[in-house]
């Protein structure tokens, strides 16, 4: 690859990180998660999220699956820690083993790797004058945990030392995607455009004429950066696709969504934010049964487990009541862990496992209250309906008659 291609790459894998609003969940056991014992063996209502510590009397007992040292990323990560360790007041070895952290904790769905970039960053976070990189990587952790007000301080921080930093208006853009605030968004975008090059404006720009009902704008400009595809990172690549999946879905264009998944996951079969955004494709298509080899080998991911938990409900078999305890246990343990960023799924598990929907709507009120993306208004009208007081969403069907 030619040096130019190379700068594009690591310019866009930031883009990766900056534009997609990473499903980071916390990891439970892929066979018997911690904190949950035999569930066969319990008599708890199946609905029951308060569980008593799971400890295994087996010592063979496997508790979780963690990826493997062979894992070509793994090594990525191990050979940047190795650098770092050796240069340890090096800020861009730092930034570049917090990046690959927060890259793969999205990939898998564990939000642990977060807090792994965050104490890399740690000594220059504790600085009386944190450097702009450092401020933007953990306004970018804050923004995964969805502390939006405290991600927005660091990022006026950075912005006003550095206020050519296409990252930090990179991820100032998708905070106002994130919480529906599209004038502020498109003025930062062009700002990461004036700092960020081609790839960066057309990005941006798509990304917003998708949530502001100009989605048919936004898939020819994707269609520009597509053509780059065959030079660049398979995670670009992906990228595009899954940005261009979810403009054609937004579209009705079902045919054309499911080619772009499909690529997508090609590209980057691992991906836990795409494995889960084409089971809710397939889910809402009335295809649960193709959910449960899709997510097979992600049950470490809370967003995947619900996606599988759903499936089974939609399906109406016997092992719904299994995975509905099971995901009310995870639930309880993020609660416990003093983590509130899994709005929408606790609406849905609420509406559609736990069939109960004044406490979904309860639920998808707060969430409305701290973001605004498409799923945030689809599961507030959904709760709504289902508790009979649609007038509850009005806030809602105003924002989208505003916005488009």
């Amino acid at each position: 690859m030619h040096a130019p291609c190379r700068h594009r790459s690591r310019r866009v894998a930031t883009l990766v990180t900056a534009l997609a609003v990473a499903c980071l969940c916390a990891p439970a056991a892929a066979a018997t998660p911690i904190g949950v014992g035999d569930v066969s063996a319990n008599d708890s209502d199946p609905n029951v999220s308060h569980v008593a510590p799971y400890v295994p009397g087996d010592p063979r007992a496997v508790l979780q699956a963690v990826p493997a040292r062979r894992d070509p990323a793994v090594r990525n990560l191990l050979a940047l820690r190795r650098a770092l360790d050796a240069s340890p007041k090096d800020l861009r070895a730092a930034d570049a083993l917090a990046r690959a952290y927060i890259d793969f904790g999205r990939q898998l769905g564990d939000a642990h790797y977060a807090g792994y970039a965050e104490a890399v960053i740690a000594p220059w976070m504790a600085q009386p004058e944190p450097p702009p990189v450092a401020l933007v990587l953990q306004a970018t952790i804050l923004q995964f945990r969805h502390q939006f007000d405290d991600a927005r301080v660091l990022l006026k921080q950075a912005l006003a030392r550095d206020p050519r930093n296409a990252q930090a208006w990179l991820t100032t853009a998708t905070l106002d995607m994130v919480q529906g605030r599209y004038p502020s968004a498109g003025a930062a975008c062009a700002k990461a455009a004036r700092y960020g090059g081609r790839e960066t404006g057309i990005a941006c720009a798509a990304n917003l004429h998708s949530y502001t009902g100009q989605a048919r704008q936004a898939i020819v400009l994707l269609r520009q950066i597509e053509t780059d595809a065959p030079s660049v990172s398979p995670s670009f690549r992906a990228w595009v696709q899954g940005l261009m999946a979810e403009a054609s879905e937004r579209l009705g264009d079902w045919s054309a969504a499911e080619a772009h998944y499909r690529k997508a996951l090609a590209a980057t079969p691992d991906d836990n934010f795409l494995q889960v955004a084409y089971a809710d494709f397939l889910l809402d298509r009335n295809r649960a049964a193709e959910v449960l080899p899709l997510l097979a080998n992600s049950l470490q991911s809370d967003t995947a487990y619900l996606r599988v938990a759903l499936a089974h409900a939609a399906l109406g078999d016997a092992d719904t009541a299994r995975f509905t305890w099971t995901m009310a246990a995870r639930f309880e343990a993020l609660t416990q862990r003093g983590s509130d960023y899994y709005g929408r799924e606790q609406v849905r598990f609420a509406l559609y496992l736990q069939h109960d929907p004044e406490s979904a709507l309860k639920l998808a009120l707060q969430n409305w209250n701290v973001q605004r993306a498409p799923w945030d208004a689809r599961v507030l009208l959904e709760a709504a309906k289902a508790a009979g007081r649609p007038a509850a969403a009005k806030d809602a069907l105003a924002f989208l008659a505003d916005t488009h």
